[in-house]
């Protein structure tokens, strides 16, 4: 992964901030803390030595040994010499979190117990080959490979547990398959990290809607904000799908938020109107039908049968 994305994933793994001039100079010794303080909180009489290698043994240099003491949310880093060794230096024994990272290696992640002598720790990083993966998957996905392409996908996941928006490949896939109990894990999984996104609402509600889960389904067409759709359909298919498993009220909503947002949308009047003459309401649906009919332009595919409905309401 790129140093630039590793930075971010530091940051949403440790939660912490760190202060430029201190995080800029890589030392392990004193000022090299990431919170503003006299005396850092993590000092003390310790010391951690130990060497970054990759899988044949090689020591890997230049690589980022970050160490966050558990009880202070403070640390430091250290960077390796060209042989993959390093030392932190009088630091408190306790418990630590250690990450480490270096370009075109899998971030590794652990804890430890640092005690009140040298201690040693050894990493041995693994080689990230998830942009050839990502690159495979997104092959095999456009020549329809779902499950192919889900395994890359997740492979690289595995590795990355950070990287959220690999969720939202993996459940096009399942989506494809009409897998929508596993589409909407994933769905769910990349809603977390972007719970305004549109598109990801609209698929959870359609896969929501597929399993019967009609309550759930409306929650996420709920979240969709109106000022943010720029065209009907997002809602209006989503109308069409609850029409076609007779859940006209639910329907009905969701073609009112669309008549009000597109207030000349002429599909959405003969959606509404249908799902009107379904729950009953034979008077708001042909009110309905007919302002369809008056606006819908002539080559509209609908018009004929909403000319059917209304001649059969009289």
């Amino acid at each position: 992964m790129t140093n630039s994305c590793q930075s971010v994933f530091i940051a949403g793994f440790f939660t912490l901030t760190i202060v430029g001039s201190a995080a800029a100079q890589g030392r392990s010794h004193a000022g090299d803390t990431f919170k503003e303080t006299k005396v850092a909180a993590w000092r003390g009489d310790a010391e951690v030595g130990g060497k970054v290698t990759d899988e044949s043994g090689k020591g890997v240099p230049d690589a980022k040994v970050v160490f966050i003491f558990g009880p202070a949310s403070d640390g430091f880093f250290a960077t390796t010499k060209k042989n993959g060794e390093f030392s932190a230096k009088d630091v408190k024994a306790g418990p630590w979190r250690v990450q480490v990272e270096a370009a075109n290696f899998v971030t590794h992640r652990q804890e430890i117990t640092v005690e009140n002598k040298k201690n040693m720790l050894n990493v041995q990083l693994k080689r990230d080959n998830s942009p050839e993966l990502l690159t495979r998957a997104e092959t095999l996905f456009k020549e329809g490979k779902n499950a192919e392409a889900r395994a890359e996908y997740m492979t690289v996941l595995a590795a990355h547990p950070e990287l959220a928006g690999i969720n939202r490949a993996i459940a096009f896939t399942y989506g494809r398959e009409r897998n929508h109990a596993e589409a909407l894990k994933y769905l769910d999984l990349a809603l977390a990290t972007n719970p305004n996104d549109s598109t990801l609402l609209q698929l959870a509600a359609s896969s929501a809607t597929q399993l019967g889960e009609y309550p759930r389904a409306m929650a996420y067409l709920a979240k969709i904000e109106d000022a943010s759709l720029d065209n009907p359909a997002p809602l209006a298919d989503a109308a069409v799908n609850l029409i076609n498993k007779k859940r006209s009220a639910d329907a009905i909503t969701l073609l009112d938020r669309v008549i009000l947002k597109f207030p000349s949308a002429a599909d959405a009047y003969f959606y509404r109107g249908f799902a009107k003459l379904q729950a009953g309401d034979n008077v708001g649906g042909k009110a309905d039908l007919e302002k369809f009919v008056e606006i819908a332009p002539p080559t509209s595919g609908q018009l004929a049968q909403a000319r059917e409905l209304l001649a059969s309401l009289k």
